[in-house]
């Protein structure tokens, strides 16, 4: 394999595929935040990059050595992860443990969990739109857009579960999950697919 590119020879159509997917994949972990896959993509990137030296095309391909380097980086990571978990003693709770709200109605614990308290949990906080003039205008421009029923669902989210929006409105979580992926589409043609 001509390596006169440098490391160029590892920008696999492949590679490419094969890092965003499992970057994506592991944001799927409770242990893990969706904000995270530009950082994970990023630092699969540099452990392909730091280990491509290493590649000998006489022992493998070069899509069978990505896939080793990417799963190796990855358990890595997840052992990273769990070791900082168990330093800080983390304490957990069930989500369908019944807590008493403030105005003395007796809810699952998973209903009154917030946006905050996972970014207390996991290190990873929400960006605050208000900040961003921009992105409030396309937040706008996305909900005027949409059907009256996902409008009314996206502000009910706002400050909501999907299990407490579908108490309010008597409708199943799917159908609220199957909203907010309509809702998704919406903000991504808005220009607010990483918001």
């Amino acid at each position: 394999m001509d390596r006169a590119h440098g490391k160029d020879f590892i920008l696999t159509s492949y590679a490419r595929n094969l890092i965003r997917v499992k970057a994506h994949q592991l944001c799927t972990r409770r242990d893990f935040h969706t904000s995270d896959p530009d950082d994970l993509q990023q630092e699969l990137w540099l452990a392909v990059c730091e280990r491509m030296d290493r590649f000998d095309p006489t022992k493998a391909s070069l899509d069978t050595f990505i896939d080793l380097v990417v799963n190796k980086a990855l358990a890595s990571l997840l052992r990273s992860r769990q070791r900082l978990k168990r330093d800080k003693g983390t304490y957990v709770q069930s989500l369908d443990k019944m807590m008493a709200t403030p105005s003395g109605e007796t809810v699952p614990h998973g209903d009154i969990v917030t946006e905050s308290d996972l970014g207390r949990r996991t290190g990873h906080y929400p960006r605050e739109t208000a900040c961003d003039p921009a992105i409030g205008e396309a937040l706008a421009y996305a909900l005027s857009e949409m059907p009256e029923d996902l409008q009314d669902i996206s502000r009910r989210l706002m400050s909501g579960t999907v299990n407490s929006v579908a108490r309010e409105l008597k409708v199943s979580r799917r159908s609220i999950r199957n909203a907010c992926l309509s809702i998704r589409d919406h903000l991504e043609r808005a220009g607010l697919k990483n918001s």
